[in-house]
């Protein structure tokens, strides 16, 4: 309920907060800051300098490009009549170029009406093992002090230098492909190929 009461409602998308078993964050394949750009770090505040760093510090909804972090909540009218939204992911031939993409991503920009933005909503958290749910509970004192002191320095040093860097090296693949990509942010350096208990990472 609190995550489809993010923002009263008013959103194209909401998402949780997802961890795995520590207080790192996990879904760094779909999630992307308001700006495009992926997690600066897998600990506390997650964002580089921006918008989307500032509203998590706040614990407020935070707003993002895309985002899916274990549980998420859509305004369903894309995906009705006329729009007829739907999954997808990105061209096959570009595993030739090492390049992959989230579907998890791609769907919100693919949204042809993100009017209302898409959030990440910092109350809501979800886990996928136990030990993580202990360490990010509401009630527990998560973000901690050391996660708080670990993310000012974070955020000096990304601001610094002004990292994360682009994905220039994807963004050279796609125009060797030759292809066109609206997604081209969710893109990665990476290929997936299924196995037996589900797909790895080359």
């Amino acid at each position: 309920m609190n995550l489809l009461n993010t923002r009263n409602g008013e959103y194209s998308a909401a998402c949780s907060l997802d961890f795995l078993d520590s207080t790192k964050f996990y879904d760094t394949f779909a999630l992307r800051d308001i700006n495009g750009r992926p997690a600066a770090s897998l600990s506390y505040p997650f964002f580089a300098s921006g918008p989307s760093r500032d509203a998590l510090l706040l614990n407020l909804p935070v707003p993002v490009r895309s985002c899916w972090n274990g549980m998420v909540a859509f305004d369903a009218a894309p995906f009705l009549p006329p729009s007829n939204l739907r999954f997808r992911g990105v061209s096959d031939t570009l595993a030739g170029w090492h390049v992959e993409g989230s579907e998890c991503c791609l769907i919100h920009y693919d949204n042809p009406a993100p009017d209302k933005g898409v959030w990440l909503n910092p109350n809501v958290r979800v886990a996928y093992r136990a030990k993580g749910w202990e360490l990010v509970r509401q009630g527990v004192g998560w973000p901690g002090r050391w996660e708080r002191v670990w993310g000012g320095v974070v955020g000096f040093v990304t601001a610094l230098l002004g990292l994360p860097w682009g994905n220039g090296k994807v963004v050279g693949r796609v125009r060797e492909w030759g292809g066109s990509e609206p997604g081209v942010d969710c893109l990665i350096d990476e290929m997936q190929v299924l196995v037996d208990n589900g797909w790895k990472h080359l």
